[in-house]
């Protein structure tokens, strides 16, 4: 806008509704922001400070408790040999659990699924090894026969269809 063609009495009534602005709002209308809100980030709202909130975990609010001061209790235990947790809630009930639970958590390596099954069936003798492996291969048998059953003839005849194309792509080598 080009103030140059305005009357003189357009720019007084322009300038008049500029200095009619309150304080402490910028021209945009926006509240601006108090130093304080910029440096101390822990400070809540009131009614007549505004301010956004950022709660921090290790900080607590300026109005609530100090979370820097912690007690030992509730604490966790575990058992030295099957590594059940409990809680204690005193010094007592710690001394009382002490002969067979421990402050220190077990450290447990979860196994592989794989790892677990292959150490199950090496305990196996093999004979019921072979038991075990010849069910699993019928149930996989009954499991596909059951699949293809629900199938159409259509889809019957695609699907064996595409499972002869692979042979017959091979080379004689």
């Amino acid at each position: 806008m080009d103030l140059s063609q305005l009357t003189p009495d357009q720019l007084r009534s322009l300038k008049a509704q500029l200095d009619g602005v309150p304080s402490g709002i910028d021209g945009t209308g926006r509240s601006p922001f108090r130093p304080r809100q910029l440096h101390d980030l822990r400070l809540l709202p009131t009614k007549d400070d505004p301010r956004p909130t950022f709660f921090w975990s290790a900080e607590s609010p300026r109005d609530g408790v100090d979370l820097s001061k912690t007690t030992p209790y509730p604490a966790l235990m575990w058992h030295r040999e099957s590594g059940e947790e409990i809680t204690v809630f005193s010094a007592e009930d710690e001394a009382a659990h002490a002969g067979s639970y421990t402050t220190k958590a077990p450290q447990i390596v979860a196994k592989a699924p794989m790892d677990e099954l292959s150490e199950l069936l090496a305990q196996l003798p093999e004979a019921d090894r072979a038991l075990v492996m010849e069910a699993q291969r019928q149930e996989r048998m009954q499991s596909l026969k059951a699949k293809l059953a629900a199938l159409t003839p259509e889809q019957l005849e695609a699907l064996l269809g595409r499972a002869e194309q692979p042979a017959a792509k091979k080379k004689a080598g």
